[in-house]
This record gives C-alpha cells, structure tokens and sequence, in this order.
C-alpha cells in the first residue's frame, strides 16, 4: 500500500511536470554591468492579472520560475526599487514551454516604486533598501482568516504554535499598525485578532530601537519590526469572547474577555472561574487579546502540558491550572492601553485573583551508597489558599527619532495560607525500617513587592554608531512567613524512641535592589569603536528567623529557643566599568573588552553582635566576534553567593530534613565560551539554528549531604572545585508553502547537556557527569484550513556516571508522542482529538511506565459569522491520566507521583463579539480558546 501511494504520487508529479512550462532570465540595470538581486519577478494571467506565482532573482541577477500553465496568455513584471518596472507578454505552448527571457536591463527612476506600478499588477514582494515589503492581496486566505493566517503564507515568516514571529530566521519583536504602536509592544495582540482581509501591506524592517541599546555590535541579538499597513482605518472596535460551561465530577468554567478601542485607545476587562485544571484563558488569550504584555509585564511563570494541567500565572497572578493536584481558579482584570501620537503611549493594568488546590502528591527517594539502599517514601496532602494583587503603569516617550525613553512602575501582593498533612517512611535494606512520622505543616505568609524600570536609548544624528543607553531599576520586596510544625516522629535506630515535634519558625526576608547602568558607544573610525559600559547594583537583604516552641501552660508558640533564630543582613555594593574595543573587518566584527568588578559585602549577625566585612576586587576578560548571524565569546563572572547559604542557624521545618547555613561560603567564578547563530535560505525557506555554552565554575557552591543512621538528611552549603557545564542546542525548520492549497512546516530541535558536578555524601566525595539528550521533531500541515494534522515526537536519554563505586551509575529514557488533528467539515462543524502517549524507561514500584491522555470535541457554529459556538469535549477519554517523573539528583533516584483529573465531560457555549471587518475566528485546535 505505502509503494502504491508513493508511486501514484510520483506520477502525478511527473504528470504535472509534463503539463507545465517555465521561463528564465537575468535583471541587470541599464548599463548591463550591475546585477539586481532580490528583484521581484512575477507572473500574471494577462487576462485579470491575477498571480499565478513569483520569484526573487539570485546573487546574481538570475531567476527562473517552473510549473507554468501552457496555452494561457500570461504576463511577466520585474520590480526593483528605484527602477522602471519591467513588463512582457508572453504565451507558454506544448511545442516551446520554455522562454529564456535573456538579459533583462531595468531603467532607474527618482519616483517611488508605488507611483510607476499599476494597482491591479502590484508585485508580491518588494525590496526597499532594509525594509521588506508583501502586498497582502497576493497571498489568498480564506474570508475567516485572521493576521496570522496571512502571515503564515508570506516567504521567510515562521509563525510557531505559541504564536511568535520569526522573519528569515530573526524574531519579531514588535508590530506597529499604520506606523503606530496600536497594539503595545506585543505583536501577537494583532496576529489573533486582526482579520486578514483588512491588510494592505507587510512591512519588515530592523528593530533599531534594539540596535540602539546594543552594547557589543553583535547583529544576532538584532530582532525584526513589523509594520501593518491598513486598506482603510480602523477607528472603532468591540471584540471578546463570553462563555460558560458545566461537566460532569462537578466541572465548570464561566468567564469572559472584551476589548474596546477606539483610535489607539484600548480597554480590556477580563474574569473567569473554573475547576478544570486548566487555564480558562491560553497565555496568548492575556498577552494579546487582554493586552497584558505591554513595556515589560512581569514574569510568565506556567505549568506547560503537564498530564493535562496547563496553567500559568503573571506576576502571581493565577489564571487557573497552577499548583498541584487539582486547583480552582478566579479573578478579574482591566487593562488600558493609550497611543495618542507616535511620540507617547502609556498603560495602566490592575489584576486580583483567587486559587485554590488540592493535593495528593507522594515521592520515593532511594540513596544509593555502596550496597546500601536507603528509602525514603512520603506522601503529602496539601491544601492551600491564594490572594493576588497586581497593578502596573508606564508608557514609553520618543521626543524624537533617536531619542527613545521607556518607564514602568509595578506593584504586587500574594498571600497564601496552606495546610499540608504528611507521612514518611524510612528502610534500610540492611538494618530494616530506621523511622516513620506524620504531622501537618501549618504555613501563612505574604509577598509584596514594588519594582519600576526606566530606560533611556540615544542614537547621534551627527556620527552614526554613537548610541547611548541608560538603564535604571528598582525593586524592594518584603515576605514574612510563618510555618508550624506540628508532628509525631518515630525512630526505630540505632535506639527506639518516640518525639512530638511542636514548633513555630517565622522568617521574614525583605530585600533592596538598585541598579543603574550607562553604556555609550564611539566609533572611531571606519573599523574601530570603542564602547563603555559602567554599571552600579546595590543589594539589601535581610534574614530574620524567630524560632519558638509551643508552651505547655499556655499552648501557645511563645518559647524562644534561641539556638534556632538569628538574624542575618547583608548589603552589598557592586561596580563594574567595562571597556571594549571593537574592530571591523570586512563583516567580522572582533571585540575585546575587560572588566574591572569590585564587590563590598557587609554581613551583620544581629544576635550574635557580629559583622563580617569583605571586598573582592577582580579584573575580568571579555573577548567576542560576530559575523553577520553568527557570534562567538568568552567572558568571565564573580557572584557573590545568596544570602539564604549564610544563616548561621538549621531550619529543622520538616525534622527528617534539615538545612544548615554557613556564613563562610565563599563567592563562585565563572568562565564560559559561547557560540551562537542562524542560517536562513531564502530559496528553500528553511532556517537553521545553532547555540551552544560551556562553563567553568571555581568555588561553586553544593549541598553536602549527611543521612544518619536514623534516616533524618542534613544539607550544608559547601564551596568545591571542578565543576563544569556544557550545553548546546541546533535545528531546523522548514516551511513548504504553496498559496493556493496547503502550508507544511517540519521542526526538528535537539538539545544537549553534558556537565560534571563534584558531590558530597556522607563525608566520601565524588564526581557525576550527567549526559543528557532530548530531541524535539514535529510537523505542521494545513490544507485549505479544512484540514490540520500536528504529530510531534520527543524523546529523551540522561545517563549518570559516578567516579567512586560507592555510587551506581544509572539511566532513563523517556518518549512523548503527541499529535492534533482537526477536519472542518461538514460546514458548521468542526472535529477534532488530540493525543499524548508517555513512556519512561524504569519507575518505581506500582508507578505506570505509560501513561495516555487523549481528547476529542465537536464544536457546531450557530448565527451569523460563526458568533455562536456549541462544543461538547471529553477529556482523557481512556481514563488513564497519569503526573508521574522520575529524575536523579546526586546519588539519589527520585520517583513523584501527583493527583491529576481524569475522564470527564463538558458541554461549554460561548458567543464571539467582533464587530469589524464581519469576520468570524477560526475555532478548533490547541490555538483555540479552549485548550486540552
């Protein structure tokens, strides 16, 4: 069956081959000696001069286009800018179906390309100097396409399943409309929601607002800004979404997002419920529609596909499916977002949020020591509260064309409040059982914090190359906690004895973080520049650890022991004044800097009456060459150790696994190589990628482990030597893009860890290099939007060799297969399943190697432009939905297990607002609101 398909495709395109013609030729100016690269050919039907295809000229100034239509009177148009464009008829027959139009000489012209070009024979694709331009109405998209479905079809634009841009290879930092920074900074906001058949023209240009504030001239850091071009404006617009939905075990999601604008003013409301595990909104939903990645939102923090949990949440703002086990999620949240003029824009964002989970999570760590086998089995059931506060405002100025000014401010409040019952077990497979316990950690605490940045970019009108940027930051947090521990603890060895185990220890840890930066660049020459860059961080932290036991007259924690409490303050100055000299030659640019770090530490015991005083002055090297997409580099790193290593006092929170400090840790070195690059073909549409580091560390910093014979751990901080790292990473991406019929895009992503970190285990030392590799390939298919298909495979091998026999070496293999499939018909319907199958090579006892999560929907669509949207989903239809990992850490495998939902149903109505451009949203797929 597989020979005759592939035979019966052979013959369709030989076929098709023999029933097609094709023309050549070179674009040269007028004079016949210059060749015009990147020249625009295309072909129309001479008819209505729609486009039948195009190509740009090579290096060269060579081109030839295959698979023509024979017999059908077509049109061939060279474009160039600042030339006439070039024009001729001609016909393609089964006698002569190929046409070498020879050498084609283009005339120069002062008038831009648009005034010489009629309306209806626009090219394709044009060259502007550094800007790329794509006419939208040559690239056909269905009446429901939106932004990204044409960005999809352009050559050279990768949109991947997050929604990000890629142009060529670089990244799409942001996407102005008309000019302006319509959408904020976040170009995926336009992407999902701006329909299709709005856009003029696709602008692509150099991010030089990027190029400003680059400080070592490597021109791979350098990302890519799209400009949108409207056919008409777009001056008021509604657009959301509203839904609810109920299921069976009691599952539910309400919620709803609109947008409003008018002109550039924007205002999004958002709210939401559900219990479903899962984010009622994706991260693209929040970033884009909502709006909420503007100037630099905060921390994205999310819990990936993870057995069906897929969460996220923004500056502790939960979305819902975070935490473990099962989690309910609510909030609400306004955004407003302003772009008078081109000059100044500005935003103001508020966000609260409630959390709830639920948890069963059990762990089993076996230790490996020689012949001995320790193993320890926990179990915990958490349950815990969550409040978020978040607000933010800050907008950006430009007083003029190279003079860039950005601002934020922030403010954030998390409270939690949990209950967490657990037991533990201990055996020995030589002594027997050494201890078992149960009890119930009681934890309260709160973060706040504040934090604003400001950013200043310059760039001389007198003397290109000369930039300065300035870079000022500011955050303070505070963090008081208390946890009280409240258990029954039995030790079997060496001696039987039974311990209540009653305590309260509250940590408070308030930190200040100042940081300024100036970094201005000079060019001396043609080939040399010289760059300065100065730096200044300040750093306050604090560690108060109050200690107490619980009374036995009054039952109440109001004991001080004070071998357990302490207090710990640091403060810390850092300057850094960086000098780096950058040659050019040719395209290679070689820089050569130095660095001059002091450090001044002060750490103050407050309850011992001590202080402990230490300078570090370091001179460091810098040496890097770039050339076009490609860059290597050495550089060098001091980092003081954090101040959580220095308290002098053990948190004995959990009894069978106690933390000390050591005050006389000292700070790491670093020394790292980095190589780093891209190769984008044009022709082919394919781009390779390349990363790779590796790192000397000096005095890094581990945990020494001693496991006493009663089985209670007990961790310190240690300075050791010879640590190493090596990390790197390359693939490819290929797009096959035909305009007419279908989009595929094969993936292929392998990333590779090799490092060597010296242990410390109950007084015997060894070394452990760990090999770790996991390969990423998938494919993209889209026929018509009718049809998509997205299998991925992921599998992954990480192996442990240790240098002293007391310790075994071991290995784990993992595969996913994962894939989406989605059919559009009959009309009004859509179907579509998804599918994830997991298998680990070894688990523990009564743990699963495998595990299936597979889900499957209809949706039907109701009212004009699809508004209204019935779907009806089952989710883990085997019932087999397993969180199951198992990783190494030292000598010890460590195999988790959490509760997860399993099979349910849900039946959710939701009813699209869009009320510009009559455009319904194309439903179905991970993409879509609803996500499995």
């Amino acid at each position: 069956m597989r020979f005759l398909t592939t035979a019966v495709a052979c013959l369709c395109i030989v076929f098709a081959k023999a029933q097609s013609g094709n023309i050549s030729g070179k674009i040269t100016d007028s004079s016949g000696k210059k060749n015009l690269p990147l020249t625009t050919i295309t072909v129309f039907k001479a008819k209505d001069t729609s486009i039948i295809t195009y190509r740009l000229s090579n290096d060269a100034g060579e081109f030839k286009i295959p698979s023509l239509p024979l017999n059908v009177p077509l049109r061939l148009m060279a474009t160039y800018s600042g030339y006439e464009a070039f024009r001729k008829d001609f016909i393609l027959t089964t006698l002569e179906p190929s046409v070498n139009f020879g050498t084609v000489q283009l005339t120069g012209t002062s008038k831009q390309l648009d005034e010489v070009i009629v309306f209806s024979e626009r090219p394709p694709v044009v060259i502007k100097q550094d800007t790329i331009e794509f006419n939208a109405s040559a690239f056909k998209t269905l009446p429901s396409a939106l932004l990204e479905d044409l960005l999809k079809k352009l050559p050279g634009v990768y949109v991947d399943e997050n929604g990000d841009i890629s142009v060529n290879g670089q990244k799409v930092n942001r996407l102005l409309v008309d000019g302006k920074r319509f959408f904020g900074d976040d170009p995926k906001m336009a992407t999902r929601n701006l329909p299709s058949n709005l856009i003029d023209k696709v602008q692509v240009m150099d991010d030089k607002e990027q190029i400003a504030l680059n400080n070592d001239g490597d021109m791979s850091k350098i990302g890519k800004v799209l400009n949108i071009t409207l056919k008409r404006g777009i001056k008021k617009a509604v657009f959301g979404r509203l839904f609810a939905g109920g299921g069976t075990d009691d599952r539910y999601e309400v919620g709803g997002i609109v947008n409003s604008f008018r002109d550039t003013l924007q205002l999004s409301l958002i709210g939401f419920a559900n219990n479903i595990n899962r984010s009622s909104f994706s991260t693209k939903d929040i970033t884009q529609l909502g709006g909420f990645e503007r100037s630099g939102w905060g921390n994205i923090n999310g819990s990936g596909n993870n057995a069906g949990q897929q969460g996220f949440s923004v500056d502790g703002f939960s979305l819902g499916g975070t935490g473990a086990g099962i989690s309910k999620a609510s909030g609400a949240a306004i955004n407003l977002n302003h772009s008078p003029n081109k000059i100044f824009n500005f935003f103001f964002q508020y966000m609260y949020g409630r959390t709830n989970n639920i948890a069963e999570q059990t762990e089993n760590r076996q230790r490996y020591f020689g012949d001995t086998i320790v193993n320890t089995y926990t179990v915990t059931k958490p349950i815990s509260n969550g409040t978020s506060h978040n607000a933010g405002a800050g907008g950006s100025w430009k007083p003029d064309t190279l003079t860039n000014i950005n601002f934020t401010f922030r403010y954030a409040y998390a409270g939690n409040v949990a209950e967490a019952p657990s037991s533990i077990i201990t055996n020995n497979n030589k002594t027997g059982p050494l201890n078992q316990g149960s009890g119930t950690l009681f934890t309260n605490g709160n973060t706040e914090s504040y934090f604003h940045v400001i950013t200043l970019a310059h760039r001389s009108r007198i003397k290109k190359g000369r930039n300065l940027s300035i870079f000022h930051a500011v955050r303070y947090t505070a963090n008081p906690l208390s946890n009280i521990t409240e258990s029954s603890n039995h030790y079997e060895y060496p001696v039987v004895s039974n311990i209540i185990f009653q305590q309260l220890r509250a940590t408070n840890a308030p930190s200040t973080y100042g940081y300024l930066n100036s970094n201005y660049s000079e060019p001396v020459n043609a080939r040399l520049t010289l760059r300065l860059n100065s730096t200044y961080t300040y750093n306050k932290n604090v560690q108060d650890v109050l200690t107490y036991g619980k009374h036995m007259l009054s039952n109440q924690y109001d004991s001080l022991n004070i071998s357990l409490s302490s207090g710990l303050a640091r403060e810390q100055n850092n300057w850094s004044n960086n000098v780096v000299a950058s040659y050019k030659i040719n395209s290679v640019t070689v820089n050569i800097g130095t660095t001059w770090l002091q450090q001044w530490i002060n750490n103050s015991f407050s309850m011992a009456g001590q202080s402990n005083k230490q300078y570090y002055s370091n001179l460091l090297l810098g040496v890097s060459a770039n050339w076009k997409r490609f860059s290597i580099g050495f550089s060098q790193d001091v980092i003081a150790p954090g101040i959580n290593y220095l308290i002098p006092v053990a948190d004995n929170s959990n009894p069978f696994y106690i933390i000390n400090g050591n005050p006389s840790i000292k700070p790491f070195k670093r020394n790292g190589i980095s190589f780093n690059g891209n190769v984008f073909n044009t022709k082919t549409n394919t781009n390779y990628f390349f990363s790779a580091q590796s790192t000397v560390t000096d005095d890094a910093i581990i945990q020494s482990v001693i496991l006493n014979n009663n089985g209670v751990q007990v961790n310190t901080p240690v300075n050791v030597q010879g640590a190493w790292s090596n990390y790197a990473n390359l693939g490819f991406n290929r797009q096959f893009k035909n305009k007419q019929s279908f989009n595929l895009t094969v993936n292929l992503n392998a990333t590779g860890n090799l490092s060597r970190t010296p242990i410390i285990f109950n007084n015997e030392k060894s070394y452990v290099t760990n090999a770790n590799i996991n390969v990423n390939t998938g494919l993209s298919f889209n026929w018509h939007d009718v049809v998509e298909f997205n299998p991925k495979y992921t599998p992954g091998i990480t192996r442990s060799y240790y240098t002293n026999k007391l310790f075994s070496n071991r290995d784990i293999t993992s595969q996913v297969l994962q894939g989406e499939f989605i059919v559009r018909l009959p009309k009004k319907i859509v179907w579509e399943t998804n599918i994830m199958h997991r298998i680990i090579s070894d688990v523990a006892p009564g743990i699963p190697k495998t595990s299936t999560y597979w889900n499957a929907a209809v949706t039907v669509l109701m009212f004009n432009q699809d508004k209204g949207q019935l779907r009806l989903a089952v989710y883990d239809i085997l019932n087999a939905n397993a969180n199951v990992n198992r990783y190494f850490s030292a000598n010890a495998i460590i195999d988790t297990r959490s509760n997860v939902l399993q099979r349910y149903f849900m039946l959710t109505y939701s009813y699209n607002i869009r009320s510009f451009g009559n455009q319904p949203s194309k439903v179905g797929g991970q993409q879509s609101l609803w996500r499995f």
